[in-house]
């Protein structure tokens, strides 16, 4: 039986740094990886059709289209497509700005990337069923993929 093709993933984050070693984390698992910038480049992505997505992984705070709205839109128009939130922001914060989706499995920074690549299978792995989860960081006493002082998670940027 011939190996299965590489899964793509479309990772979606403002900020550089944490996109370039989410995706370097993922190539290095042998996932392919599109990048985008932001909320509505993520969108650019999927409405290309250019390259098949199976998995799009999103941070929530962001300028133009935040990841919440992005994920609205793609179950609207790729039911199925699974998602995975990423997000250095307190969940009491998301969920007063609407940010926050229970249905959609969100990763907290910062993460090993050990856990990234756990929580992205797990994402795979639920096509069509829906889980609620919050994943805390587990880094403590650990410097991680993304942790300080690499990566500044809060910007200063409000969503509203």
């Amino acid at each position: 039986m011939a190996p299965l093709p590489p899964r793509t993933v479309l990772v979606v984050d403002d900020e550089e740094i944490v996109r370039t070693l989410v995706s370097r984390a993922l190539r290095t698992a042998g996932y392919r990886v599109e990048e985008a910038t932001h909320g509505l480049a993520g969108l650019a992505v999927l409405e290309s059709g250019s390259v098949p997505i199976d998995l799009v992984v999103c941070d929530l705070v962001m300028p133009a289209l935040n990841g919440r709205d992005l994920a609205r839109w793609i179950t609207l128009h790729y039911p199925g497509l699974p998602i995975l939130f990423i997000s250095g922001y307190p969940l009491p914060y998301l969920e007063a700005h609407d940010l926050h989706d229970p249905t959609i499995p969100l990763l907290r920074k910062p993460f090993l990337p050990s856990r990234l690549l756990e929580s992205v299978e797990e994402a795979l792995a639920m096509v069509g069923g829906l889980k609620s989860t919050v994943e805390e960081p587990r880094t403590k006493g650990h410097r991680g993929l993304l942790s300080p002082p690499f990566v500044s998670f809060r910007s200063g940027r409000d969503p509203d």
